[in-house]
């Protein structure tokens, strides 16, 4: 045996001598290797591939169940990774895959007694043969799958592609949204019925319309009669000293006045005195021829003719003054505006007692505005409340059994975008890639032998050795028996 320090230099010529003694374990070992990976090639069963493509999408917005008043879907129109992530492991969830596994018979090719375990045994079997990858730069979900016969490759993507349809629905849905808001929104729909019929009772009771409008104009209408009663009570006020101050006027003023003044003698009576004076003289003149001057007739004469004479004296001292009088403009003006103005105070009085009773209704419709305020603001509120959320929930009703008709009709934001087909090539074993991969190996393991018999080797056999190791010619060698 040669010492283990020692280096073997190999050249080409060794190496082909080293062939050359070896061929025949070089041709056996790789003989034999390439008829055993051959042997396992053919024996082995094959397994056909089938795929499928899934591709993720975001045209549907899910539907989010909330009383949120705000815009509720869930929409955005880019693939997160997350997302798809999230469809990859609901394809490869093992509730999904045992469905998978009972619907296309798995379990029934396991051996196991109990089904249970043989059921457990294919889930695993499933998970470990299905390939579930996202395609690089795309939305799209790869599934690859085979089995020793095509059809049922083809039956447990198929399966696979409805019942994850059907999950995807049954995890992105809400079941009985649309039952629940219906009935919200029936239930508001009467809150609002009741709200309105309370709102119009009360209006019909306080004859209310609009309310803040009616405040507004009501308050106008007050101010202004309120306005009006003042000046009405400053003009009064004022009518009243006009009144008083032309009673004092009338009271100052004549009703007539002197338009002409003429002096002249009060000549009628000193002719009638004359006369009557010359037939108390003729009379007195009679007497005297029939009575004596001392009698009492004679005497009575002597003092009517004195008295006569006395006031024919007096009427001749006397001047008379004629006047001619008229209507005092003034004074008549006086009274016609007298007259006037107190028509016009009554007028007035009238007036301030209407406007008065103006102003006394609507105040009183005032204060009775502002009472009902608050009460009318409740109702309206009331009615405000159950109108936005009958709305609301009308709305959501409608989304909602929009949501169940899509998914009744399978529209979901995942689609198959590749149906499995069935293969005729079977995708395992690769026979040629196999025959290769056995010439290869076996070329190594034969030669790896070859070399390694010889590295063990502790005999010389040829004389270019015994010179290589030596340093020194050979001149001759023998073979003993």
């Amino acid at each position: 045996m040669f010492p283990e320090n020692d280096i073997k230099t190999i050249s080409l010529i060794g190496i082909g001598a080293i062939l050359r003694r070896r061929r025949r374990m070089i041709l056996a070992t790789a003989v034999l290797v390439f008829a055993g990976v051959a042997g396992l090639t053919f024996a082995m069963p094959k397994r056909y591939e089938t795929r499928m493509k899934v591709l993720v999408k975001n045209e549907r917005a899910d539907m989010v169940v909330s009383a949120d008043r705000s815009d509720t879907s869930d929409y955005h129109g880019e693939v997160s990774e997350n997302e798809i992530n999230s469809e990859i492991e609901l394809l490869t969830s093992n509730n999904l895959l045992r469905q998978v596994v009972m619907k296309c018979g798995l379990d029934r090719l396991q051996r196991a007694a109990d089904p249970s375990v043989a059921a457990e045994k294919a889930v695993r079997k499933l998970q470990s043969e299905l390939k579930v990858s996202p395609v690089r730069k795309a939305n799209i979900i790869q599934v690859e799958y085979g089995d020793t016969d095509p059809k049922r490759a083809v039956a447990v993507l198929s399966t696979l592609a409805d019942l994850y349809l059907e999950q995807h629905l049954k995890v992105h849905g809400s079941p009985g949204t649309y039952e629940f808001f219906k009935g919200q929104a029936g239930r508001y729909e009467d809150a609002l019925k009741d709200a309105e019929s309370r709102l119009a009772a009360f209006r019909n009771h306080e004859n209310i319309v609009m309310p803040d409008q009616q405040k507004d104009v009501t308050l106008q209408k007050s101010a202004e009669f309120e306005s009006a009663l003042r000046q009405t009570e400053a003009a009064i006020s004022e009518c009243r000293q006009k009144i008083d101050g032309l009673r004092g006027k009338l009271s100052e003023s004549k009703p007539r006045v002197v338009t002409q003044a003429r002096t002249s003698t009060n000549q009628y009576s000193v002719e009638r005195l004359h006369t009557m004076l010359a037939e108390l003289q003729n009379r007195r003149t009679q007497l005297l021829a029939k009575f004596r001057p001392d009698d009492r007739l004679v005497q009575e004469a002597d003092q009517e003719i004195a008295d006569t004479r006395a006031a024919l004296d007096k009427a001749t001292k006397l001047t008379g003054l004629e006047e001619t009088t008229d209507v005092n403009p003034v004074h008549e003006t006086l009274e016609i505006d007298l007259a006037k103005a107190q028509a016009d105070l009554s007028g007035l009085e009238s007036r301030r007692d209407e406007l008065a009773r103006q102003t006394g209704i609507y105040q009183a419709r005032l204060l009775r505005l502002a009472n009902a305020s608050e009460p009318f603001d409740d109702l309206v509120r009331e009615k405000k409340e159950a109108e936005d959320n009958y709305l609301l929930y009308a709305k959501k009703t409608e989304e909602a059994r929009i949501a169940e008709s899509l998914d009744q009709q399978k529209i979901a934001n995942v689609a198959i975008a590749e149906n499995p087909i069935e293969s005729h090539v079977p995708a395992k074993p690769n026979v040629r890639l196999n025959l290769a991969l056995g010439g290869l190996l076996a070329c190594l393991l034969s030669l790896g032998l070859a070399f390694a018999a010889e590295y063990l080797r502790n005999t010389i056999d040829q004389p270019a050795e015994l010179e290589e190791l030596t340093a020194l010619p050979v001149l001759a060698t023998s073979c003993g028996d």
